[in-house]
């Protein structure tokens, strides 16, 4: 069982969209569960101070629901501006988050490109993109 997400922008196992959110909030400064710091809160996810007011399509990439749900057009569209402004960071990273599933999406980055242009043709389309 895994996570199919609409407009082709993800498929494949929980665990391995997690890597992908793990990703995500460690190219901004943050920290997504599980955390690498066993002092963090597991239950909570940790961004910069400033980052909800900046990062807003990120915030709610970041705190969507992992099995089910959909993200309205508008913040589909934020979320692949948002990402895309991220990708030099993102490749940054190296292969910390990149084995598996992700590995044999073409790795990390090409994992986020692919969600970007899931977002922008959910935006659009002017359709969810919907989690299932």
């Amino acid at each position: 069982m895994g996570l199919d997400i609409s407009h082709d922008a993800f498929c494949g196992p929980y665990s391995a969209f997690n890597r992908f959110r793990q990703a995500i909030a460690a190219a901004v400064g943050g920290s997504f569960p599980p955390h690498d710091d066993e002092s963090l809160d597991p239950d909570a996810i940790y961004w910069p101070d400033d980052f909800e007011s900046t990062n807003p399509g990120l915030v709610e990439f970041l705190i969507h629901s992992d099995c089910d749900g959909d993200i309205e057009p508008g913040q589909c569209a934020l979320i692949a501006g948002e990402l895309e402004a991220l990708l030099p960071a993102i490749e940054k990273l190296g292969g910390k988050y990149g084995g598996g599933h992700i590995a044999r999406g073409g790795g990390l980055t090409a994992v986020v490109e692919r969600f970007i242009r899931g977002c922008r043709d959910a935006a659009e389309a002017g359709e969810p993109l919907e989690f299932y």
